[in-house]
């Protein structure tokens, strides 16, 4: 099974420094030849005296080396994602000095280079942002019936069936899927997924993840789904030629499993099973109808019976091969 590990960012720092300057990259510069990257202002400096690579001392180029350097977008994108607060501060550095120096022409350069870019225009996200998000429950019906042309819904429609919340950027999807489920009272019976449009979401994921990952543009809340669905749970097949202390394992077992079912943090005290969509019942979730009504589209409705023999029965328990009962 994967396994996610977090990497501090002194771990990554060798790849994201400038040997020459000992900081991080800016407007970062790749040698074509080594494929070496530093600094542009750095290297520029530094082929002015010398047509060698300062790492591997390959000749860059035998007359005009500036020649052989390409700016390298993408690992100063990198940079600017992973370092936090870096490219807030260079903007704010680049406009503080030409209003200092108000006689250096800058009209070529781009706005980056003056400083003029917003954090949303880069789409660079800080931890401490706070993004907004929607949150609205997975139907597949729908988008069967969006597929086949069906009228689109209002505007109270939609409103009615999403939900909008304003998050810290570092927030997981583990922290979502604990909100939903104290939100709508769900019982730990049920699993929640979290998904973007119709892929689900790792639990470690952050916001700030999601937003880098599925490359949302800021032009509105960052949309999330989310649905319910019965947790898998492994049925152990028992054998009659194991004998009376299987059998006995069995019975201890299910006990368990159904004083979990009827313990108070498991399911609401308002009603022990989620009722049927034919069944005329008031959502006690105004804001998330789906849950009392249908969990994707099926409902359950559990006969109280099945729980009857577990209330009044003599529990059964096996220790080191001799089984007992207490009453």
């Amino acid at each position: 099974m994967h396994r996610t590990t977090r990497i501090k960012i002194t771990e990554l720092n060798p790849h994201l420094m400038c040997v020459l300057c000992g900081g991080y990259f800016i407007d970062a510069t790749t040698i074509v030849e080594c494929l070496h990257s530093f600094c542009k202002m750095c290297i520029v400096r530094y082929l002015e005296t010398s047509k060698y690579c300062p790492i591997c001392d390959v000749q860059v180029h035998k007359t005009k080396p500036l020649l052989n350097i390409r700016s390298d977008k993408t690992l100063q994108d990198i940079v600017y994602k992973l370092v936090p607060g870096l490219f807030k501060n260079e903007m704010k550095r680049r406009r503080d000095f030409y209003a200092e120096h108000p006689s250096v022409d800058a009209a070529n350069g781009s706005n980056e280079d003056r400083g003029e870019v917003a954090d949303e225009d880069k789409r660079i996200i800080t931890d401490d942002e706070i993004i907004s998000l929607s949150i609205e429950f997975f139907d597949p019906s729908k988008i069967e019936k969006q597929g086949d042309g069906e009228k689109e819904k209002t505007k109270d429609e939609v409103t009615f069936d999403k939900r909008y919340l304003q998050c810290p950027a570092a927030m997981t999807v583990m922290h979502l899927r604990k909100f939903l489920r104290s939100k709508m009272d769900i019982p730990c019976t049920f699993q929640i997924e979290v998904m973007y449009e119709d892929e689900p979401l790792k639990d470690y994921y952050t916001l700030m993840d999601i937003a880098y990952i599925y490359t949302w543009r800021r032009n509105g809340p960052l949309p999330l789904k989310y649905r319910v669905r019965p947790s898998c749970k492994k049925m152990k097949i028992i054998h009659p030629r194991e004998g009376v202390n299987s059998v006995n394992r069995s019975e201890m077992e299910s006990d368990s499993g159904s004083d979990k079912a009827n313990s108070p943090a498991g399911v609401p005290s308002t009603s022990s099973s989620l009722p049927s969509p034919g069944t005329p019942v008031q959502s006690p979730h105004p804001h998330f109808p789906h849950i009392s009504s249908a969990v994707n589209g099926t409902s359950t409705n559990p006969s109280p019976s099945r729980q009857a023999p577990f209330c009044n029965k003599a529990r059964k328990a096996s220790l080191n091969g001799s089984s007992g009962s207490s009453g």
